[in-house]
Parts: structure tokens; sequence; C-alpha cells
């Protein structure tokens, strides 16, 4: 196979009817990452007639080569190298951008976190920059794909955010207002807003109008208004002020796709029992809810969609209430098995969660634009941890493309804090690749780190392989009860079999994951280019931090265990291993504090809150609680 070797000055020449601002950044994105490897490009309009999404790349001047975009959908992109030069086509902006991203890891790019020291360059000394002659096209498995949130995650900057995930190719994220003008740069759809809608009905109406907010149980059980959540969604005048004040707050908004006014973020209830309401589930109710405001949307003739969230109380869908045609689904499984894919169905967790994806998908047939709202990487859902988790992420891609949906997005809540968040770069490749597997990915990465170094290549695939399979292990939750609420922080008290063996299995994936965070840095040489070093031991302490909470997490998964047991028994015995298994628990937080100072994680991580505001503070109050049963 022939090469073109590129030379040390170019040209870019790029269309001149196109002044679309992801174009032109493309543009400059393409000389600025070629100036890297040091080539000098230059970028001027061509000459030529042809207009349309194109990027040229030239040694001469002139325009001897196109791509064609025949083949491609959405922001898809075609990339023919020859021995004139380089063409890039698309159908949009957006998709030339992609192309310049991958045309620059094609040349030994690799971009692995927000900001300048997250984007490696390859060793410009190493050898000279060179491609395969030849024609590539991608499109991507869902027209759009992205994150939810993470744009203000420190110690990266909201812009920083937005031009990672640009060279990651998404095309999709909810941030804040004010973010349009990056988001139309990096041809990033912008998305707003979160849990806002008990904030249309003010608070302090209640005093006056108490029968505008929600009734805490039927008024034949001793039902009362409370102003504490939501609102009472099927009142006429909450109804009016509610979609008063939408009105004020979409009217003013430009270049945003969607709002999120999603209900009050509560396990259950929270919802309104009052005669009005009382027929109606939390699913219906927060249906009626959004129907108020895409009422609006239509009467404002705006080119904006509603989110209708399925999550927690509302994870299936309502019976009484019809889907607004300017709505659409966020699916946000957030109690699911991470151990399993989401149609797994040997996990019965997730069996649980698939089905209710099947019905609401049923409910929006015809409705187009259905989102997820997954929870890869989420520091909150984790307790501060960073499993990886490939085979999940890929294997619910498969699912989820299979059911219709149309926008991917996952939640980052916390950020990768210490090192690189991998689960964001698998899940970047895999929209792209369908053939992706965890071992290509991971054989993939680890050789991108280290390309001129095979021994520490395979140091980190070995360490990446083994990352995988204990948090394959520690994730699971699959036979935990979907009748009650928790996470990978509240672990459940249990009696049976499985949280016996979980026990043993976070005792195990913590020996484990020590044992190749230690293995990971004996095998980085001294002739290991710096950046592989650092990165190789911010990873070590990553998981020697991630080691020392799993050890928590056992004890604390003893503790409960045996406390249910007591529940059941009544043995004092019991309950006397329970309290000592807690307290063996806080002695664990401690080691895990001072193993996250020592890693890096910085003071304003989420985790250190958990673990003494939360976590510590609930143990010391369950055994303060039950030792008061051995003095009955």
């Amino acid at each position: 196979m022939e090469h073109y070797r590129f030379p040390q000055n170019m040209f870019i020449l790029k269309s001149e009817t196109q002044k679309n601002p992801c174009y032109q950044y493309a543009a400059a994105e393409l000389q600025r990452l070629l100036g890297r490897i040091g080539i000098k490009a230059k970028i001027q309009t061509a000459s030529e007639s042809n207009t349309g999404n194109w990027l040229l790349l030239s040694s001469t001047g002139t325009a001897p080569l196109t791509a064609s975009p025949i083949g491609l959908k959405h922001d898809g992109f075609a990339i023919k190298v020859s021995t004139s030069g380089v063409a890039i086509a698309a159908l949009e902006p957006k998709g030339i951008l992609n192309g310049v991203y991958e045309l620059a890891e094609r040349l030994g790019f690799l971009f692995l976190m927000p900001g300048e020291s997250g984007e490696w360059a390859p060793d410009i000394e190493e050898r000279i920059p060179m491609l395969e002659q030849g024609i590539i096209k991608h499109n991507p498995r869902f027209p759009y794909r992205g994150v939810f949130g993470g744009s203000a995650t420190a110690p990266f900057t909201v812009e920083e955010w937005f031009r990672f995930f640009a060279k990651l190719k998404f095309n999709a994220t909810s941030q804040d207002e004010g973010d349009e003008w990056i988001a139309e740069e990096t041809g990033i759809r912008l998305e707003i807003g979160g849990h806002g809608m008990s904030e249309l009905l003010p608070r302090e109406l209640f005093e006056s109008r108490p029968e505008l907010f929600r009734m805490f149980q039927p008024e034949d059980f001793n039902g009362r208004r409370m102003s504490d959540s939501n609102f009472c969604c099927n009142h006429p005048e909450s109804k009016r002020i509610v979609q008063e004040n939408y009105r004020k707050k979409i009217k003013k908004l430009k270049g945003v796709y969607a709002v999120h006014t999603w209900a009050d973020d509560l396990p259950a209830g929270g919802w309104c029992l009052c005669p009005l309401c009382r027929s109606y589930s939390p699913a219906d109710q927060s249906m009626i809810a959004m129907r108020h405001f895409t009422e609006v949307v239509a009467q404002e003739k705006l080119p904006m969609r509603v989110p209708v969230i399925a999550y927690h109380d509302t994870m299936y869908p309502g019976k009484l209430a019809p889907v607004p045609k300017e709505g659409f689904l966020l699916y946000a499984p957030r109690e699911r098995c991470y151990a399993h894919a989401l149609n797994d169905p040997t996990c019965a967790r997730n069996r649980f969660y698939f089905k209710a994806l099947q019905e609401w998908m049923e409910k929006f047939a015809g409705i187009d634009d259905a989102h997820t709202f997954e929870y890869y990487f989420d520091q909150i859902l984790f307790r501060g941890l960073h499993p990886f988790i490939p085979d999940v992420i890929l294997e619910d891609m498969a699912a989820y493309e299979k059911a219709g949906i149309q926008t991917h997005l996952s939640l980052q809540v916390g950020g990768p804090v210490i090192a690189p968040e991998f689960n964001m770069l698998v899940f970047a490749r895999g929209h792209w690749d369908g053939k992706l597997t965890a071992d290509c990915f991971i054989a993939q990465i680890a050789q991108q780190l280290a390309p001129q170094d095979p021994v520490a290549s395979k140091a980190w695939e070995a360490y990446l392989q083994q990352r995988r399979r204990v948090f394959a292990s520690a994730m699971r939750l699959c036979d935990h009860s979907n009748d009650i609420y928790f996470d990978y922080r509240w672990l459940p008290e249990t009696t049976q079999p499985f949280g016996a063996e979980m026990v043993q299995a976070y005792e195990l994936d913590a020996v484990q994951l020590d044992a190749a965070a230690v293995k990971l840095q004996k095998r980085m040489s001294a002739t290991c280019p710096e950046r592989i070093r650092n990165l190789a031991e911010h990873e070590a302490g990553r998981a020697h931090f991630e080691a020392a909470d799993l050890r928590a997490m056992a004890s604390q998964q003893d503790g409960v265990n045996k406390i249910a047991q007591y529940v059941e028994t009544s043995s004092l015995d019991t309950l006397r291993q329970g309290l000592d298994a807690l307290r063996q628990t806080i002695a664990r937080l401690e080691q895990t504090w001072q193993k996250a100072k020592e890693a890096g994680l910085p003071d304003n991580a989420y985790y250190y809150a958990l673990n003494k505001a939360w976590l510590q503070r609930e143990f010391a109050a369950k055994i303060q609680t039950y030792e008061k049963a051995f003095s009955a």
C-alpha cells in the first residue's frame, strides 16, 4: 500500500461559500494540529467553483482532488488520501470537524483529557507524518451523541470541556445557558436545565394558596398540602402560573434545542394525592406537567423540545396522560446494574429496566429523538470511584441502537478528577465503530499511550484488562431487589446469599486492583516518556484509592447483612458482629480518605463529602441506635 508523505509546508483550501462557525473552526483546528507535528499550513479560499462542506490539504495551493459525500449521513465524514494530498467531505460542517479529528488520530494524536495537557501529539522526531492512500467513510450509529453536564468540572473550564467533546466527535450536550457560542463553534447541539419544575411555582405562594401545591396522602387519610416539592399539576391556577413562568424562561432563549424541567429528584413520592390528582400515577402526573410546557412551546411557535424523563418512580410510563408531539423520551435508568448490559437476560435487575425502556419506546411511537440519560461517568452514583466498564457501555450501545434511541447521552458528575475517564473514551469510539469490543479498545488505547514502547504498552493493556475484570465483579447489583431504593453508596441490608457473595467479591477485587496498580508502575521504565510515567503514577494512585474503598464496601456490606439477620432473628450476637463490621468500615473509610489525598483527589471532590458527611455519619448513627438493644 502506497503512502502519502506530508511535506513541511502545505495549504488548507476551504470553500469560499461556507461561513458556518463550525466550518471555520475545523479549518483552524486542522492548521493548529498540523503545526503541532511540524507542518506549516496556510489557510486560503479555493478558487474553484465547487461549493459545499469540504476541506483540502494540498502542497500546491490548488484543489487537485475531492472526496465524495455520497453514502454519508448525519455528521459522518469521508477522507480521501492520494498522491495529491488529503480531502475531507461531509454533509454538514460538524462532519468536517469530525473528519479533522479523525485525520489527527490517524497521524498519531491521542485525545485523553480536556486542555492542552490532555492532547497528546505524536513524537515528530520519531517519524515523518504519513498516511496510507485510500478512502475512508464513517457514519455515526446515533444521530446525536454526547455528555449531559460536566462542563464546569474543575480543573478545566467550560470552553475546554466543549473543545474536548468536539475532539471525541460528540455533537450533543446539556450544559448551561450562555454556552451557546461555544456550542455553535464546536458543532454541538445544546440542551439546558435539569430538576427545575418546582421552581416554576414560587414556594412563597404556599401560605396564601396551599391548594396549588401537592397533597401528601389523600384527604380521607389526613391528607395535607405540602410545599416541599413539585405541585398539584391538575389545578387550573397552578397550571396557569407554571406556564406563565415557563414562557418567561424560554422566550429569551436562542440556539437551545431543549429545556430540561424535570420534577424534583426524589426516589419516590413528591407527587399529589388530592382529589384532582389521585387517579394519576407519578408518571402520569409528570407527563401532565410536561404537557403544560409543550403547550407553551406550541403557542410560542418555538423550535424547542420538552424532555419527558423516565426516572425513579416514573421509570415505567403511565396509562392515562398521552404523549405530546413536542416532547421526547429521556430514559434515565439510574438504579440499574452496571456489571451487565441493559438487555442481559441473566441479570434480574436489568430485566426490569430494559422492559421499562421497551414500554416507553412503545408509548413514544411516532415521536422522534428518544434520548438516553446514562450514568457511565457519574461520580455520585459510583461513590467517587471510576469503574471501568467497557463491556457494559458497548453492549448497551447495541441494545439502545436496536431499540431506536436517537440521542445517546451519559451524565457526567464530578468528572475524571484524577486521570482520564476511560469510560468516556470507550463511549466516544463505540459511536463510530459498531464492531468495537472491550478487548479491541483496550489494545488500541494501550498502544496509543505508548506507541514507541512495547513493554509500556503491554503493561497498560494488562492493567486495563485487570481493571475491567475488577469492576465487572464489583459493580454487580443483579440480585438486589428493585423494590428498594439504593445505589453503590447505600449498600442494602439483606439476608439473601447475594449479600454475602458481594462481601467476598469486594475484598478480592480490592486485592486484585492494588496488585494491578503496583505492576503497572513497576513496568514503566526510566526510558518511558515523562507523560507516560506521570500518567501511570496518577492511575496507580487512583487504583489504590479505589481498592481502599472497595475494602470499605466489603465491611459495609458485611455489617448491614448482619443487621438484616438481627432484624429477622433478634440475635444480639449477630447484631454485635454487624456493629463491629460498621466500626471497621469507619476505620477503612479513614484509610480511603488518606489514599484519596495521596492520589491527588482535589479538595472539592465529591468523595470527601460522601465519606464523612454521609457514610461515616450514617454508620455512627446506626451503631449508636442499635447499641440501645443491648441495654433494653
